[in-house]
């Protein structure tokens, strides 16, 4: 078994004196990678012990930011098929996360919408994934937090410029902005 903690500790420690920019660059992309993946696993732990897959909740935050929607336009968004996103469907609403309903004029349409409890349970994972980053970030001196804070915010206004990810509707506007 590994233990992820250990891993990204011993990568951090690893000394590194970049002499170029593009080896500064594969620096930062190896950082934010091992960062990246340690959320997800520190979140994705949180999810199982729900009985949430990460799959399901990425359904659960689909439902929430774009509304009701088709079993078909929900499978085309999430590029699986529509048993694939069928099956993933029923176990979230056996646990009252999502609600299918069909529509009286055509019953072959069936409508996916997210209920009160799904909502909770992203907005509860928000809360642990903020507080996390809390505990992360205290650590740090307060020295520190300005260019922490204005590098990530540059590093999301370039990938906003650079992918039109805004556009797309995939990430929301930050708090305050």
């Amino acid at each position: 078994m590994v233990h992820v903690p250990i891993i990204v500790h011993v990568t951090q420690t690893i000394p590194v004196s970049p002499s170029t920019s593009g080896e500064l660059i594969d620096q930062i992309i190896a950082d934010f990678k091992l960062t990246t993946w340690a959320m997800k696993c520190a979140m994705s732990q949180r999810l199982v012990r729900l009985g949430v897959s990460m799959a399901q909740f990425h359904i659960a935050v689909t439902l929430q930011r774009n509304g009701v929607m088709t079993m078909g336009r929900l499978a085309d968004l999430l590029g699986v098929s529509l048993s694939n996103a069928s099956g993933l469907i029923d176990r979230l609403e056996e646990r009252g996360y999502v609600e299918r309903t069909r529509v009286p004029e055509d019953r072959r349409i069936v409508m996916v919408r997210i209920t009160d409890a799904g909502a909770r349970l992203i907005e509860e994972n928000d809360a642990l994934s903020d507080e996390l980053m809390r505990e992360v970030l205290a650590r740090l001196g307060p020295d520190e937090l300005p260019s922490i804070a204005r590098a990530t915010a540059g590093v999301r206004m370039a990938l906003e410029a650079t992918t039109d990810v805004r556009a797309s509707g995939l990430l929301a506007a930050p708090k305050g902005s």
